[in-house]
């Protein structure tokens, strides 16, 4: 009986300690203090070097800068029904045959502004292919078209985020624009 209450309340006091150490208060963040290239290695990091319309394009905070899943992700100044209607209504096909996803990552600063895009292609079953060019060059085109943004509002400020689009191309027609 003994060891089974000794048991009991080893247990518990594991169980108290781990909720005590789960539920105390975070650091603030000007506290953090991010490792040299933290954040070089994450899946969605966009490395400028290797971005297209990267120069002159300014990141309020290159060592925050929030992934595409926040609460508060950014999002298109005229809603995803403008971005929708805006892309719908400025793209031709050219007699494409291509089929798959272009998808278009990139970074809004906290201004809003859009910048380094980095262009990803795959066929419909998501393996790697190379889309005509003119049909990738027209929706990379018009992607940079997209000016105005609401960035990611967090901890009170205005903060930088990745982003990314992606069409699915059907015969050389847009069938769906994520997210």
């Amino acid at each position: 009986m003994q060891t089974t209450n000794a048991k009991f309340l080893f247990y518990s006091a594991i169980i108290l300690a781990l909720c005590v150490a789960s539920c105390a208060k975070q650091p603030k963040e000007e506290n953090f203090i991010p490792t040299k290239n933290a954040f070089t290695t994450d899946a969605h990091y966009i490395d400028p070097a290797n971005a297209l319309l990267c120069e002159g394009f300014e990141i309020c905070d290159e060592n925050y800068i929030l992934q595409y899943y926040n609460p508060e992700r950014a999002t298109y100044s005229k809603g995803k029904n403008g971005l929708r209607n805006f892309i719908l209504s400025n793209y031709k096909n050219k007699n494409y045959t291509d089929s798959g996803y272009l998808n278009i990552r990139f970074i809004i600063n906290c201004k809003g502004e859009a910048g380094c895009y980095v262009v990803h292609e795959n066929d419909l079953n998501l393996a790697p292919k190379t889309f005509t060019k003119d049909l990738k060059d027209q929706l990379f085109a018009l992607t940079t078209q997209l000016k105005k943004w609401n960035p990611n509002f967090v901890h009170d400020l205005d903060r930088d985020s990745y982003m990314y689009i992606s069409y699915r191309i059907e015969n050389g027609n847009i069938t769906e624009i994520l997210p």
